[in-house]
């Protein structure tokens, strides 16, 4: 039986800490696969990198916004202290990330899908240009997932 009494407010923090992660970062993995489609079908470019830019406003930066909230209150209600090695990474890592977002993702998203809407208004291919700046964010997009990959394996461990 399930009992409510024992669940403290520190566990709810520490859910709404893991379900923001989830949040925030599950669907960024998927992007690769997503891009992984446009030599077949490249007319879907545009509407792809829109979808893409909404999930990146309306998902990954509120839930970016929650998981640094919800870690800074684990970290006051806690027994930690923020020179612990896991802690300093998730607050570098957060920082790095949301910078990523605002003067990488975001700028390189509304051109790209610029490129592709001019790409497709004079034919029916993406250009050279297009399939550079595309490579170029996969690139970075990588470099996140792994921060991301690496901070999740400190948080879990806590070496």
């Amino acid at each position: 039986m399930l009992s409510l009494a024992n669940i403290s407010g520190y566990g709810v923090g520490l859910f709404i800490h893991i379900l923001a992660a989830v949040a925030a970062f599950g669907p960024t993995f998927g992007y690769g696969i997503l891009f992984s489609i446009l030599p077949k079908y490249p007319r879907a470019a545009p509407a792809m990198i829109e979808a893409v830019r909404r999930i990146d406003r309306f998902l990954v930066n509120p839930a970016m916004i929650v998981l640094l909230l919800a870690g800074i209150y684990l970290l006051a209600e806690g027994h930690w202290s923020s020179s612990e090695a896991f802690i300093t990474i998730g607050f570098v890592a957060i920082v790095v990330l949301f910078g990523m977002q605002g003067m990488f993702f975001a700028p390189q998203g509304r051109k790209l899908q610029e490129i592709a809407e001019r790409d497709l208004e004079a034919g029916e291919e993406l250009s050279p240009e297009f399939e550079a700046m595309s490579r170029r964010m996969g690139q970075v997009g990588s470099v996140a997932g792994l921060i991301v990959v690496v901070t999740i394996f400190f948080m879990v461990t806590k070496p």
